[in-house]
């Protein structure tokens, strides 16, 4: 029988105003992944905290290796061989590989570093993972991939008992995703046991053998993978049927093109040519480094162009700055929202006029009634849950964030919105919330470019299309013909 090494008692956390998680119990077994799910605000992020020493519990206990705890400092949680992977690596780019690995825990006689010893442990983990990964590289040379590799190796030098890993797949290919799940599993027969957190249900079913689901900071649900369905694991996430989780979405799109590229080239795109219809959502679908965002940055003027030209409802677009774009009415909402779609130290109301302050002004002065209406109307529309619109927008969820920026770029009235990456991080129900804001987007006359590696996600929302791999467009699917493995085909080069 599996040895237990984790056992949560009672774990409760309150801060001022907020019960973040209330009387959560349950265990982890030597060898086992367990998936740690719920929507964004659930408590997952506060568990993990209590685990790894950040937060300390108001209640509870934890029992770690058959020793219990009423809190756990970062020492003692590193002392008993329990480590995490965060979306934010917790590395130094300007340092070799093998220096990362060994940050903390340099092998020697205290005086001096063994960097003979640091080499030789440091290629055999990573020969174990079966890759080939320079020690001596600075690892501001390497991809998220490659970065997530080396904490995970890290982990593993301070006799790893369990490791959690926040949202691992973020920003992996597919091909990626295979070689984590390979090192997951052969940690697994090491005894290394996984709390693994992501919002893609599909992974769960492939790497994980029971679930704990949290809701509103309770233990709402656990199951074996194997006894449960994607259908139970969303119920019991959001505490309601989501009978369709995608819009029932009739095309609206109209013959009058919005937007136009040609034969457009920079940043890693080549001679891509595209057109987008009013009322019309296009997908834009590829893998990792397929060159979608860097299309996307030049039609947004973020990077410059080296050929090629774009159309703007017909007449010719000659700008070169994004606020270029912004008058022309394109709207971008980038991948990685918190660190270029928002200013995270600002409030909600700041963030949500941010694009579109001189509408409200006359001679210099900001006209606040207006200012105010404007905040208030689209934060109903989009249904942005927050106690005040002056919290700062670093303190919402991230489907809350990610809402924010709508009501941003509606409130300039924006006819192109491109979509870049609209549902990552987050939560199944929210994830349902943002495909209808989209759908309801189109219907009223918006044209939608929405770029998405979820193939799922874009059969689901697209009325059309198209396909990049290796900076180029490689193909276009018509809605009858939408299939997840015909894309995938297409995205890796193989028709």
């Amino acid at each position: 029988m599996a040895k237990t090494v984790l056992s949560l008692k009672g774990l409760s956390k309150s801060f001022p105003g907020v019960r973040a998680l209330n009387q959560v119990s349950f265990t982890l077994q030597e060898g086992e992944t367990l998936a740690l799910l719920g929507e964004n605000g659930a408590g997952k992020s506060t568990l993990i905290k209590c685990l790894t020493g950040a937060n300390v519990p108001s209640e509870g206990t934890i029992e770690l290796l058959g020793k219990e705890y009423t809190s756990i400092s970062p020492i003692l949680a590193r002392k008993n061989g329990v480590s995490a992977v965060y979306q934010e690596f917790n590395l130094v780019p300007d340092l070799p590989i093998v220096e990362n690995v060994f940050m903390g825990n340099n092998p020697g006689n205290g005086i001096v570093v063994d960097y003979k010893q640091m080499l030789k442990r440091c290629r055999e983990v990573f020969d174990s993972f079966g890759i080939d990964i320079d020690p001596t590289a600075n690892v501001s040379t390497l991809s998220p991939a490659m970065m997530q590799i080396v904490e995970i190796a890290k982990a593993i030098m301070l006799d790893l008992k369990i490791l959690i890993l926040d949202e691992p797949t973020a920003p992996l290919t597919q091909k990626e995703t295979e070689i984590l799940f390979h090192i997951i599993r052969e940690q697994k027969k090491k005894g290394t046991a996984f709390i693994y957190i992501s919002h893609r249900l599909e992974e769960i079913f492939e790497i994980c053998d029971r679930a704990v689901i949290l809701r509103d900071g309770e233990k709402v649900g656990e199951t074996l993978i194997r006894d449960t369905s994607r259908a139970e694991l969303i119920r019991m996430m959001i505490g309601r049927e989501l009978t369709n989780y995608y819009p029932d979405h009739v095309s609206k799109a109209t013959e009058e093109v919005l937007l136009k590229v040609e034969n457009l080239s920079g940043n890693g795109a080549e001679n891509v040519s595209l057109e987008l219809h009013r009322g019309e959502i296009l997908g834009v679908a590829g893998l990792v480094g397929a060159g979608r965002t860097e299309l996307m940055n030049v039609i947004f003027c973020s990077v410059p162009k080296t050929q090629g030209w774009i159309e703007i409802r017909g007449k010719a677009f000659h700008g070169s700055q994004p606020w270029h774009a912004i008058a022309e009415g394109v709207a971008y909402l980038p991948e990685d929202r918190k660190r270029l779609g928002l200013l995270l130290d600002k409030s909600v109301a700041s963030n949500m006029t941010l694009a579109s302050i001189k509408r409200f002004c006359r001679f210099g002065v900001i006209n606040q009634k207006k200012e105010y209406d404007c905040i208030d109307s689209y934060c109903k529309k989009l249904k942005v849950k927050t106690p005040s619109y002056e919290k700062e927008v670093q303190h919402l969820s991230g489907g809350n964030q990610q809402k924010v920026i709508v009501g941003k770029w509606l409130a300039t009235n924006s006819d192109v919105i491109i979509f870049d990456e609209p549902t990552r991080g987050i939560d199944v129900g929210t994830k349902h919330e943002i495909y209808e804001i989209i759908d309801q987007l189109a219907d009223e006359g918006h044209a939608i470019l929405m770029v998405s590696s979820e193939f799922e996600e874009l059969i689901g929302v697209a009325d059309r299309i198209v396909v990049m791999s290796e900076g180029k467009l490689v193909g276009q699917v018509e809605k009858d013909r939408f299939d997840k493995e015909l894309l995938l085909d297409m995205a890796s080069g193989d028709r």
